[in-house]
């Protein structure tokens, strides 16, 4: 039985919700400052850092909570120019971030190891043997995180701590970018995508669970384009589940991975050391470009990741 999901039926032409590679010249609308008022007050209060509290720290939550505004209401990420945190040590910019992330609200648990922030870092894994995207120096494969759980985190964040010496360019997308283009070339595969799919847990599940989760890439409720995806945890899934994708399934995917190769859509941004970057996992695909990394292990491509429940939304 087909699933009744409220769709969202019209091209959407407001561009916070739906940009391209231009907003880049708009820098305006997601690189964002920290006041240097601010900076002086953490540096005044830099030995309440390893506490990690919140409180001690109310001073910045205000002009967090204004920026947050971006997530919900802007173009959907904001980064955070590393350059202001310059007196800061690596461990100090770490304490930074996790404040900010509480800030913006509930800390998710990101693997069965129940750790909060994630390395992002090459392990000599690939996808294609069940390794997860962050494991390797693969490129491409836009994608929303945590796809493969019912529940997925509201914000995501990166801190990079090293760029890699080559390569690995972070590149930005809108679902909503997507679903105006698949509304455009070939409506009919919007029907397959608001179906539920099947999406692989890479083997981090409980005895008593599941190895899958089963939901719609797009879903539209409360006037909010909500998106899933990642093309090889659902190839994964419906192996994992001894079921094959039918010809339209395929096609509608297809259709989505050719409109996240064209590179007029996507948004490319440079992290460099000490900025910070979040983002709404629910409207923003995020991927990056494949790179070559340091020799020297300190040196190595190394962001550290977060997942945020917003409380609100």
């Amino acid at each position: 039985m087909k699933n009744m999901n409220t769709r969202l039926m019209d091209i959407v032409e407001d561009e916070n919700l739906s940009w391209n590679k231009l907003l880049v010249n708009s820098k305006e609308k997601f690189v964002v400052k920290l006041k240097e008022e601010t900076i002086d007050l953490i540096l005044e209060n830099r030995s309440m850092l390893p506490s990690q509290n919140v409180e001690n720290f109310e001073f910045l939550n205000y002009e967090i909570l204004q920026i947050k505004k971006i997530l919900q209401d802007g173009c959907g990420f904001f980064v955070i120019d590393g350059k202001i945190f310059s007196e800061f040590s690596k461990k100090e910019l770490e304490y930074i971030y996790s404040i900010i992330s509480q800030m913006l609200g509930e800390l998710y648990v990101q693997n069965i190891q129940n750790e909060k922030f994630v390395l992002i870092k090459d392990e000599g894994k690939s996808m294609e043997t069940g390794g997860r995207y962050h494991q390797t120096k693969e490129g491409g494969s836009y994608h929303t995180d945590s796809p493969q759980w019912d529940n997925v985190p509201d914000f995501v964040g990166l801190l990079c701590i090293n760029p890699a010496k080559k390569g690995g360019i972070n590149k930005f997308l809108s679902a909503y970018s997507i679903h105006n283009e698949i509304q455009r070339k070939n409506p009919i595969f919007l029907n397959e995508l608001y179906e539920k799919f099947y999406f692989d847990k890479r083997g981090e599940y409980e005895e008593n669970e599941s190895p899958t989760v089963f939901q719609p890439i797009f879903s539209y409720a409360n006037n909010e384009l909500r998106f899933r995806y990642l093309r090889n945890y659902i190839n994964d899934g419906f192996k994992v589940e001894g079921k094959e994708l039918t010809e339209s399934q395929i096609h509608s995917l297809d259709l989505i991975d050719e409109i996240t190769k064209d590179d007029n859509l996507a948004l490319d941004y440079e992290l460099k050391s000490g900025d910070i970057v979040f983002f709404n996992n629910h409207r923003i695909l995020h991927g990056r470009t494949s790179f070559e990394d340091h020799d020297e292990e300190k040196l190595k491509r190394t962001l550290v990741r977060v997942w945020i429940k917003d409380n609100y939304m």
